[in-house]
């Protein structure tokens, strides 16, 4: 049985299909704790820089199935909060401005 390739290494892997937060957050699952990651651009392509062992084509679209379910996930989230917010309109509640009375401002405009 081949043995898979545990060497380290720095490559490019795009990230179409593949959400920052999954990526970022389970790398270290799937090449072990030494791993790294980070956002990177190649060829203006976006993607991640890895460095670690090569990532194989199942471990690949594992992340990829886990993007999808986590941008779901996201999507229903924010849908569900911004339903609230219509509901509610105001991010903070309104505060009186007790400095000015009605009355005060009512006579600075009559003596201009």
């Amino acid at each position: 049985m081949a043995q898979p390739n545990t060497h380290t290494q720095e490559y490019f892997l795009p990230g179409f299909g593949l959400s920052r937060q999954i990526v970022i957050g389970h790398i270290q699952y799937f090449l072990g704790p030494s791993a790294r990651v980070r956002p990177y651009r190649y060829q203006q392509r976006d993607g991640y820089l890895v460095v670690g062992p090569q990532l194989t084509r199942r471990q690949i679209e594992d992340l990829q199935n886990l993007s999808q379910e986590y941008e779901r996930q996201e999507t229903l989230r924010m849908s569900r909060s911004s339903s609230s917010d219509q509901r509610d309109p105001y991010i903070n509640q309104l505060i009186p401005d007790v400095g000015r009375t009605s009355s005060s401002y009512g006579s600075s405009r009559n003596s201009r």
